[in-house]
């Protein structure tokens, strides 16, 4: 039975994932075309909640993958993750958004 929810989780997650990344693109496209940039680059600490180091990976490559984010750095202790936001909006609305990442991939990885 635990094995049907984590192939059900990660299917899940790569749906949610893939949503993400289009919607990304399409955003990157759009400051592209438009005469107008609205880029609003910023340096982020991200709390980590995840537990095993694979959470940890999954998450910082993910992050790397999708345009406008790039993950620099991870703290010594694994807590804190660093994180460059190109389209920065607010820290509530960016740490929700992380989150909801993070707690996707802890369904699956723990």
């Amino acid at each position: 039975m635990k094995i049907l929810k984590k192939i059900y989780y990660s299917i899940e997650f790569i749906g949610y994932y893939l949503l993400k990344l289009l919607q990304a693109n399409l955003f990157i496209a759009y400051d592209i075309l438009t005469p107008k940039m609205h880029i609003n680059p910023a340096f982020m600490k991200v709390p980590v909640n995840l537990k095993t180091d694979t959470g940890l990976l999954l998450f910082s490559n993910l992050l790397s993958m999708t345009p406008g984010t790039l993950s620099i750095d991870v703290s010594k202790d694994k807590k804190i993750l660093f994180v460059h936001v190109l389209y920065f909006s607010s820290e509530e609305l960016m740490q929700k958004d992380f989150n909801g990442m993070q707690n996707k991939i802890k369904k699956i990885t723990e």
